[in-house]
């Protein structure tokens, strides 16, 4: 095998002077898991787009180096960024894939320009490769680089990650040509998921509109094949790890219980996008309030909102709906030294996270859909496993599917929630430890590291053609 080329539609945030040490603590755990892939293959090189405009489509692609890793980028026109990028990937398949029908916007103008910018990925990455080297396409946005890899006679391997859900059947149907995207991914020599739903789904689609076979590892249709995994992404359990990635050795330590002062800490970290149920959670949080008023005064809910495509109608609405229910809740049930909802729309790196995740007697992961959630991972591993924290996970995330001893609840029911959260927290300590000892293995497990060499294993297994 050549190198390694991992491609996504956008770069990671990566300068030239920052050392592998220095990446790991300032980049989010995907970034920093593809990263470690290529310098485990002995550096290679990482292709997408730049962020940036440019009206000229021939200009000169941006390059650097990171260690021993090639960065390199290309910038798209202002037109392709609305019609592929805002338009087709954020208004259709963003929805789409997380089963959101009714916030699905087609366009056709928009499904041709993803097709065209997906061949413009293929053009610009095209003179980088060696016919021995290996390329991991990641995400959505890229279904159809594949194919446009192999018109332009690319014959080497090819692998695709999905990192978010695969959806139905049905809902797949919603896209404007459903069977020529599926046609086009068959281009791909390896096709990974993070679950067996998500597999199952694609497997199914494929069965049904491009008349696909399988025996359970090898898809093939229109003469080609190709294998079909399931790998569930994971996160480095040392980074935040109660002995790993917190407040170093003389720092003062701030963390949520000093706010929290003799309540309990009850936490949820997202990113503010409406498929992560924060609106619903709040009022979930309300409902514990209102049916288990013995919790007053004894709990504080930190909620942590990463800001989100701020200029997108969908995501100020969401902001605004997050904000009013804070706020009313706030005013009906706070008192003069007590505050049960505290706000925070802000991100915070890694090593303060790991310290919010070890204060909180309760970690709240309920998205309404979400491909996998890493946030509960990091939650499972940032504990005191003498005294760990409790999990209250959404069935609808991927990692429902492997963290089976969290508290499992049903999101759109706010009772359900409220429920979970009273079960979390009264939950003896024998219990709390032999479900976080079980869930920890797990972690431990499908780490990130065992992600992406998985990944590469099976990639490496494959016979492009």
């Amino acid at each position: 095998m050549g190198k390694l080329v991992v491609v996504s539609n956008r770069l990671p945030s990566i300068s030239e002077k920052e050392t592998s040490r220095s990446r790991n603590r300032n980049v989010g755990g995907l970034v920093s898991a593809l990263m470690s892939a290529l310098e485990s293959s002995g550096g290679g090189m990482w292709f997408g787009w730049s962020g940036k405009s440019n009206p000229d489509e021939k200009a000169k692609s941006a390059s650097w180096k990171s260690g021993n890793i090639r960065i390199v980028g290309f910038d798209l026109t202002k037109r392709e960024i609305n019609a592929y990028y805002n338009g087709f990937c954020n208004q259709v398949l963003w929805p789409l894939l997380h089963s959101f029908h009714s916030e699905v916007k087609l366009h056709r103008s928009e499904s041709h320009s993803y097709g065209f910018v997906n061949t413009r990925f293929a053009r610009e990455l095209m003179p980088y490769l060696d016919k021995n080297d290996a390329v991991w396409v990641n995400d959505y946005h890229l279904f159809l680089l594949g194919r446009e890899l192999r018109k332009l006679g690319y014959e080497g391997s090819i692998g695709f990650f999905l990192h978010v859900p695969f959806p139905s059947y049905v809902t797949w149907q919603i896209l404007p040509d459903p069977e020529e995207f599926l046609k086009a991914m068959m281009d791909y020599d390896l096709v990974g998921f993070h679950t067996r739903t998500y597999r199952d789904n694609y497997v199914y689609s494929s069965q049904r509109l491009i008349d696909s076979s399988w025996d359970g590892k090898i898809l093939r249709a229109g003469g080609r094949n190709q294998r079909v995994q399931m790998i569930p992404i994971g996160v480095d359990p040392e980074r935040f790890g109660p002995t790993g990635g917190g407040i170093s050795p003389g720092r003062p330590r701030r963390g949520l219980q000093e706010e929290a002062r003799e309540s309990k800490v009850i936490l949820g970290v997202d990113r503010l996008d409406y498929t992560k149920g924060i609106p619903q959670r709040i009022l979930s949080f309300e409902a514990l309030l209102h049916h288990y008023p013995e919790y007053r005064r004894k709990v504080c809910m930190f909620q942590i909102c990463a800001p989100s495509r701020s200029d997108v109608p969908e995501y100020i609405a969401q902001k605004r709906a997050v904000e009013s229910n804070v706020g009313r809740i706030n005013g009906e049930y706070a008192e003069h030294d007590w505050v049960p909802i505290r706000y925070l729309y802000r991100s915070y790196p890694h090593d303060r996270l790991s310290v919010f995740y070890r204060d909180a007697h309760t970690c709240l992961v309920t998205p309404l859909r979400d491909g996998m959630n890493l946030v509960a991972k990091e939650y499972i591993a940032a504990q005191d496993p003498k005294n760990p924290g409790v999990l209250v996970l959404s069935k609808f995330t991927g990692a429902a599917e492997e963290m089976t001893e969290a508290v499992i609840v049903n999101p759109y029911l706010t009772e359900d929630v409220a429920d979970g959260i009273d079960r979390a927290l009264s939950m003896p300590l024998q219990e709390r430890v032999e479900r976080h000892d079980i869930l920890l293995e797990k972690v431990v497990l499908h780490s990130s590291d065992w992600w992406f060499k998985t990944f590469l294993k099976e990639l490496g297994a494959t016979t492009p053609g």
